[in-house]
C-alpha cells in the first residue's frame, strides 16, 4: 500500500512538474509572474503537497524563483544591458558595504573553502554546474553577512547576471573573471588589505560591463 501509494504521489508530482515546466519554457507564464499553488491544483485537480514539491524542484533548476513576500516566481529568461548595468552598480555597493563590514568587526572568512569552491567553478564542464558552483560559492562568501535581506538581495541580482549573454566572448566569460577576481579578492581579504579588495570587486564589475558595452556599438 506504502509502495503504491509512493508511486501514484510521484506520478501526480511529475504531471504538475511536466504542466509547470510548459507553460514557463513556452511563454505562456512570462518572466516575473507569481504562481499560485492552489490554482495550480485546481486546474490538474490534484492536492497542493505534489504541485508544491514540483515547484521546489523547478526552483531548485532555475525554472522558477521565491521572491520574499512575494512568493514563486517565475524567473527571467533574460534582462537588458541597461538591467545589467543597473544590477552591476547595486552589486558592487553592496560588496564593498560586505567589505567595510568585514574590515569593521574584524572578521575573517575561511579562505580554504572559499579557494576551494572557486576552483569548483573552474572544475565544472557544463555551465549549468558552472552556475550552481558559483551560488555555492557566494553562500560561503557571504556567510558572515548578518543582514540576511541584504544577503537575499545580493543573491537575487547576482543570479540576474546569468541571464546575460555575451555573444562576442567565451560561455565560461562571466565563470572565468568571478573565479578570477574573487581570489585575487580572497588573497587580499587574508592580507587586509581591503582597499585592494574593493579594488577588486570595482574591476571585476567593470569588465563585465565593458565586455556588454562592447557589444551594443
Amino acid at each position: 500500500m506504502g509502495l503504491l501509494y509512493k508511486v501514484k504521489s510521484k506520478r501526480i508530482q511529475k504531471i504538475a512538474y511536466d504542466y509547470i515546466k510548459s507553460n514557463v519554457e513556452s511563454g505562456v507564464w512570462r518572466d516575473d509572474v507569481k504562481l499560485v499553488e492552489q490554482d495550480i491544483s485546481d486546474t490538474l485537480s490534484v492536492s497542493r503537497t505534489p504541485v508544491r514539491e514540483a515547484i521546489n524542484e523547478l526552483v531548485t533548476e532555475g525554472y522558477l524563483h521565491k521572491e520574499p513576500n512575494k512568493g514563486v516566481v517565475v524567473c527571467k529568461t533574460k534582462i537588458s544591458a541597461k538591467e545589467f548595468l543597473e544590477r552591476t552598480q547595486l552589486l558592487e555597493l553592496l560588496f564593498s558595504s560586505y567589505l567595510f563590514q568585514l574590515e569593521v568587526k574584524k572578521i575573517n572568512l575561511d579562505s580554504i573553502v572559499n579557494y576551494d569552491l572557486l576552483r569548483r567553478i573552474d572544475d565544472e564542464r557544463r555551465v549549468e554546474d558552472k552556475k550552481l558552483a558559483s551560488q555555492v560559492f557566494l553562500e560561503s562568501f557571504l556567510s558572515e553577512l548578518d543582514n540576511r535581506v541584504m544577503r537575499q538581495v545580493i543573491m537575487n541580482n547576482f543570479r540576474q547576471l546569468y541571464l546575460t549573454f555575451f555573444p562576442t566572448a567565451d560561455n565560461n566569460f562571466l565563470y572565468d573573471e568571478m573565479s578570477r577576481s574573487f581570489s585575487l579578492l580572497i588573497t587580499h581579504l587574508d592580507e587586509k588589505r581591503f582597499d585592494l579588495c574593493r579594488k577588486d570587486i570595482r574591476i571585476f564589475f567593470n569588465r563585465l560591463n565593458l565586455e556588454l558595452i562592447d557589444q551594443q556599438i
